[in-house]
């Protein structure tokens, strides 16, 4: 076993993806899933080419079951044993003993790849395939986990993966073991989709000041879950926005899932929130500004969330002004004048900013934008790590992953019953939309949907509405 194995031609296949203008989540989907589906053939013994319908049946078993971690535990082993010999020798395999022609293996390896023009590109698909598992840029310590194996779901996404590399195969007149139409997808419960009640989602939105030592994690975490309820946008959508979007009307013009664009609305609520948040986000505009503003080694958070000790705002001094178009940090008079001298908003000037409907952080951005300034911050993400080691990288913005996780924590401190994430907020957007009469077309049009049968999936009218509904409507109610 000399590396991890890929199917037969899938970097053409990935290449075409990303030709055809396919998103990079999709390639590295797609990717990944073939990938697996070649860890299936090899630890069984099976020729693609000789690939059968039960071969089929016994790979769904394989992933139902949660068999290809074993495998791919056990070939993450062989690639540590692997890199700690080279370690040892000293030795390096050159880029001609990674290519293709020199592997002895019927399936090609991601060490094969070339390093042309077309296909570079492919190191990064990899890398982050691979990665995991041991290979590419570097050995990573966590292994994956054995579990009860995939759902459904997750299996018919690896089939469907399965089916468009044999119809690109047909279409590229390569050889083919099965139609695409061999591979059948398993059925799937429909299982009730559940959406908390409104109160519920409220509590939650409003919660993360409460729940946050840190103030500024908390107002960003606050304004995230505004604009997600706000917007009904995608947790993805939500990460990927930039300074530079951001606009005092409340339009924002995103690109979702499989790049197609659409404009999103901001609440004058969500608004609010958002330009409190700025007023702490603002500060944070070179790496430096990091350090200098951040509250746990300069200063320390009372229960309240207020800072103790000294720290400038912005890297400046108070009584330090420069324009928006000026070469040094622009944080002057308009953010000193609305919050405290430690650097840090306090509940009274959280109140102030409540109150206060001028958006006046959101009108110091445009000027940013404006000036050209807002391409000198460190980061162009709008919402940013302000902990951690990834804080100070240049473009560091806040995980998606760490955000789900703070929201199912808030869930449970709050004993909200109902399994609710970020994309729960996106169901519940839609369902109270709905509630309040807002028609189907306009929230497809809004949730960036391409079919209307979509977007009845995620219009649920709750529990308590229905109880409503029937109580008024039923015909023996009386």
């Amino acid at each position: 076993m000399k590396s991890f194995p890929k199917l037969p031609d899938q970097d053409s296949f990935l290449l075409d993806l990303q030709n055809n203008n396919y998103s990079m989540l999709t390639v590295y989907n797609y990717a990944r899933d073939l990938s697996i589906f070649a860890v299936f053939l090899l630890t069984h013994g099976i020729e693609f080419t000789n690939l059968t319908k039960q071969d089929l049946t016994v790979y769904k078993g394989y992933l139902r079951k949660g068999l290809h971690l074993r495998d791919l535990n056990e070939l993450r082993g062989k690639a540590d044993e692997k890199a700690s010999a080279t370690t040892i020798i000293g030795t390096k395999r050159s880029e001609a003993d990674l290519s293709p022609e020199n592997d002895d293996s019927s399936i090609s390896t991601p060490g094969g790849i070339r390093k042309t023009d077309e296909n570079t590109y492919l190191d990064d698909v990899y890398r982050k395939v691979f990665g995991s598992w041991g290979k590419m840029s570097r050995l990573y310590r966590t292994k994956p986990k054995e579990s009860h194996g995939l759902d459904a779901v997750s299996v018919n996404r690896m089939l469907s993966a399965l089916r468009s590399y044999l119809r690109y195969r047909i279409d590229m007149d390569l050889e083919y073991p099965l139609a695409p139409d061999a591979v059948k997808l398993i059925k799937t419960t429909r299982k009730k989709k559940q959406v908390a009640e409104f109160e519920d989602l409220v509590r939650l939105i409003e919660c993360p000041l409460e729940f946050e030592k840190d103030r500024r994690n908390g107002l960003r975490n606050r304004a995230m879950l505004e604009i997600l309820f706000s917007t009904g946008m995608r947790i993805s959508e939500l990460i990927s926005l930039d300074l530079d979007q951001i606009n005092a009307d409340g339009r924002l013009f995103i690109t979702g899932k499989g790049k197609k664009q659409r404009f999103v609305y901001l609440t004058p609520r969500a608004l609010v929130w958002l330009n409190i948040y700025l007023a702490v986000r603002l500060q944070y505009v070179g790496r430096e500004t990091f350090t200098n503003t951040d509250v746990s080694r300069r200063g320390s958070l009372s229960k309240s969330g207020s800072a103790s000790g000294t720290v400038t705002v912005g890297g400046l001094s108070e009584d330090s002004t420069v324009s928006p178009t000026g070469d040094k940090n622009p944080v002057g008079t308009p953010l000193l004048g609305r919050i405290g001298k430690n650097g840090v908003l306090d509940d009274r000037d959280i109140e102030n900013l409540a109150n206060d409907h001028r958006l006046e952080f959101i009108h110091l951005l445009e000027s940013y934008r404006r000036s050209g300034f807002v391409e000198k911050f460190h980061s162009p993400a709008l919402f940013i790590p302000f902990v951690g080691r990834n804080a100070k990288k240049a473009g560091a913005r806040l995980s998606t992953n760490r955000f789900q996780e703070k929201i199912a924590e808030y869930r449970r401190r709050l004993g909200i019953t109902v399994p609710t994430s970020a994309h729960s907020l996106r169901h519940g957007f839609a369902t109270y939309l709905a509630e309040n009469g807002a028609p189907a077309a306009a929230i497809q049009v809004l949730l960036g949907h391409e079919s209307l049968n979509t977007t009845t999936r995620y219009v649920h009218a709750s529990d308590r509405f229905a109880q409503a509904e029937h109580s008024k409507k039923h015909p023996l109610r009386e």
